[in-house]
């Protein structure tokens, strides 16, 4: 923590291994880091590294072995299932490579079953910060991959989540395309004062981070804070 900035998300000391014996994969070994609210965060490495695990168990989507991951003081290891679930629906905002839209419902209702009680009102504003306003009742085959990732990208933040797990974002995407979403993405933690992590192989995007995690066979080998954070219109990919 530095200076009154708070830690919104503690990991410590995480250890993760798949399988056993001869054939155990050491995921996660001895992770170890902080995020502050309101920070950017890039994670990046190739496949394998153990980055795409981290997010899973940032979610809560998968348990650890050992260590500790706590969210504004909460131990998500001590947490019952209903409490991991409200977890997962109420405080994260997941953005995913694949998009996983729902392809019979329109861009619109796509957004709205995540709102619950939040209602249209969130779902047209959500579109409207991603510039998505005239495309509301559009089917997913009627949007271009960018725009696809856009719809996702409301959806998240329909909900109000407290932070984003972002998961390769931009890679099924050219790169002009990239850049529109990293837009998005980017306006949702400078104007809005959201917290982020993105997940990814594409070291460009460490440009516009904040801080930069490395990681390399389930070990962090450098945490550093970026010195000269960039914009996305700046970026020349």
């Amino acid at each position: 923590m530095e200076g009154n900035v708070e830690a919104l998300l503690t990991v410590s000391d995480l250890c993760k291994t798949y399988g056993s014996g001869d054939g155990s994969v050491k995921a996660l070994d001895h992770v170890s880091f902080s995020v502050r609210r309101g920070e950017l965060v890039t994670v990046l490495g190739k496949s394998g590294s153990g980055k795409s695990t981290l997010l899973n168990m940032l979610g809560g989507m998968d348990c650890f072995d050992s260590g500790s991951v706590r969210f504004a003081g909460k131990d998500l290891g001590r947490m019952s299932d209903r409490e991991l679930t409200s977890y997962r629906r109420d405080v994260v905002g997941f953005v995913f490579q694949s998009f996983n839209l729902i392809p019979d419902l329109t861009a619109e209702e796509n957004v709205s079953i995540t709102v619950g009680s939040k209602g249209a009102g969130a779902v047209k504003e959500a579109l409207s910060v991603v510039g998505l306003s005239d495309m509301l009742r559009r089917y997913p085959s009627q949007l271009s991959g960018g725009q696809q990732q856009r719809v996702s990208i409301a959806r998240a933040l329909a909900k109000d989540p407290e932070f984003f797990l972002c998961d390769e974002p931009t890679g099924e995407l050219d790169s002009e395309t990239g850049k529109v979403v990293l837009k998005c993405l980017e306006r949702l933690v400078r104007e809005y004062g959201k917290t982020m992590i993105i997940v990814t192989h594409n070291s460009e995007i460490t440009r516009i981070s904040d801080r930069i995690i490395r990681m390399k066979n389930g070990h962090i080998i450098e945490n550093e804070k970026n010195p000269s954070v960039e914009k996305v219109e700046d970026i020349e990919w």
